[in-house]
């Protein structure tokens, strides 16, 4: 069974993409991404899982998987949030 993200959660996903936020993602694994998201959707494999898509700050595209998510950080002064933990 996979795991489900917390409907409050997803209130920050679509925040960060509408403001188009700057943001330091930390995931379960302990990887940090550094970027801009813009929308959300789904994995193209099998088992479809929700992702976050976006830029790298080097221009490089990404897409997160939602319940990779440990915390996202806010960089942007004056945002609605400044960080939230999954």
């Amino acid at each position: 069974m996979s795991k489900i993200l917390a409907c409050h959660l997803y209130d920050y996903i679509e925040v960060i993409c509408l403001y188009r936020y700057s943001v330091l993602i930390t995931l379960i694994n302990g990887q940090q991404i550094n970027g801009v998201f813009n929308t959300t959707g789904f994995t193209a494999t099998p088992i479809k899982q929700e992702v976050i898509y976006g830029k790298q700050i080097n221009g490089v595209d990404i897409e997160v998987i939602l319940t990779d998510i440990k915390s996202i950080k806010v960089l942007n002064e004056n945002a609605q949030f400044s960080i939230v933990h999954f």
